[in-house]
């Protein structure tokens, strides 16, 4: 069995009862921290599991993923993963070869940067596509900005792990221009949500090293959104 178990938002204390309990009855356990920046780690999560926790790198989880196949053949391996396990493409990869070499898998889902973006105040199914900054700027996000804001739909930006919300506003903010947008960092933890345009909050030292972070872009608003958004 191939269990991906979802850590949360923040820290090991996000995991779910039904995530720490399947971690215990795992035989041997596995942590990825690349895809997002969380504030635990795989010696946190053997003490409170029980058990040791190996770390996997990218090339763990993608280039070696034969080797996790193998061993949950004949044991059950459980892999710790930030956010839910489904958010990143490369375990959706993962799930799809384990079943086809008839390895039975089951996901316990945790809090995600998806719902998450709730606390904006917008309301989640008026979202668009969502994308991914690196530098430098790639034309593909500003295309799917392009595409979401003529459909009248909010934007979400998340940052590359090593990004903080000043780095991203800087890379964008030609692009952006006078346009108010709100920057969250570390939701689910000690969060900063901020709302304004480019230039003002290029001024926030608060946003400086703070990650994970995202940008968001709103679409047209409801008269709720917009009050919330006023608040800020």
């Amino acid at each position: 069995m191939l269990y991906l178990i979802s850590l949360g938002l923040r820290d090991e204390k996000d995991m779910s009862l039904r995530a720490l309990n399947t971690a215990k009855k795992c035989d041997l356990l596995y942590a990825e921290f690349y895809t997002s920046r969380t504030a635990t780690s795989a010696e946190s999560l053997s003490k409170l599991v029980g058990k040791p926790v190996t770390e996997l790198g990218r090339r763990g989880m993608e280039d070696d993923v034969g080797r996790l196949i193998e061993e949950a053949k004949n044991k059950d391996i459980g892999i710790f993963v930030p956010g839910d396990a489904l958010s990143a493409t490369t375990h959706i990869m993962l799930l799809s070869e384990a079943r086809k070499a008839g390895i039975e898998t089951r996901v316990i889902h945790g809090s995600s940067i998806l719902t998450a973006v709730g606390e904006t105040g917008l309301q989640l199914y008026k979202f668009g596509r969502v994308t991914t900054l690196t530098k430098p700027l790639p034309k593909s996000v500003l295309e799917a900005i392009e595409q979401n804001q003529k459909a009248g739909l909010h934007s979400l930006v998340l940052l590359d792990i090593e990004m903080d919300a000043l780095e991203g506003l800087n890379l964008m903010k030609d692009f952006l221009r006078d346009t108010k947008v709100i920057v969250a960092a570390q939701l689910g933890g000690r969060q900063i949500i901020k709302y304004g345009t480019p230039e003002d909050l290029l001024k926030e030292d608060g946003l400086k090293g703070k990650t994970p972070a995202v940008i968001v872009i709103p679409g047209k608003l409801h008269f709720a959104e917009d009050e919330f958004l006023k608040g800020l």
